[in-house]
């Protein structure tokens, strides 16, 4: 069987599969709401779409972090239960993470062309959508401990543990000033400022490395069942 084939195989499982479409509405859901709320809570033409599209994707960007876990946590552990794991290498995980970002920005794009947010331009729609996709790139770094979790533990009820309580530290952590100490809340950082220090940077790339490390040392050292 090529890697067409495996491929092929792999998409039409997912599609099938009552996750992906429950995460699509979720995906959906938040960037209306958002957006929604945003522009009702503005006073009657005073928001352009600077001012929209930067609240609605900071306020999105924490969104990423436990959709992006999510999925993988679900990848992983759906392939325990059903036995497949030896053919999980194929399957497409990061991008869909990337279409799912693509996706939002579109929902919440078309909510505020719906309700009649003016006054942007191309080049910095272009900008602020291009960040968006660092700040999800970045967000993919540092879910590779939930993806190491659930080959551990051999299911997604773990990583859905882990990011609940990452969520909760996150919020504490960026009240004290250390969101761009902690790697779940630096690419919220990115995101709110469009760059990062070093320290910031040194931190996020060491989460990505040691959960990229050891999911590979744990596929190769650790007894398949």
């Amino acid at each position: 069987m090529n890697i067409f084939s495996v491929l092929h195989c792999e998409i039409r499982k997912i599609i099938r599969a009552n996750v992906f479409w429950l995460v699509f509405l979720i995906f959906a859901f938040g960037p209306i709401m958002m957006g929604v709320g945003i522009i009702l809570s503005s006073d009657a033409g005073g928001i352009n779409w600077k001012m929209y599209l930067t609240e609605l994707l900071d306020s999105l960007a924490p969104l990423g972090l436990i959709g992006y876990t999510f999925i993988a946590a679900w990848v992983f552990g759906r392939e325990f239960s059903d036995k497949t794991i030896k053919d999980l290498l194929a399957k497409p995980v990061s991008r869909s993470k990337i279409v799912l970002s693509m996706y939002m920005f579109a929902i919440g794009f078309a909510v505020g062309g719906i309700l009649g947010v003016a006054g942007g331009s191309a080049s910095f729609i272009w900008d602020i959508f291009f960040k968006f996709i660092i700040t999800s790139l970045l967000f993919i770094i540092v879910t590779t401990p939930g993806t190491l979790l659930a080959n551990v533990s051999k299911g997604y009820l773990a990583p859905l543990g882990l990011i609940l309580i990452i969520v909760i530290l996150s919020n504490v952590l960026a009240s004290f000033g250390f969101a761009p100490y902690f790697p779940w809340t630096i690419p919220s950082v990115f995101q709110s400022t469009g760059f990062l220090k070093l320290s910031s940077i040194i931190i996020l790339a060491s989460t990505g490395i040691a959960g990229i490390v050891g999911t590979f040392a744990w596929w190769r050292f650790a007894e398949q069942q």
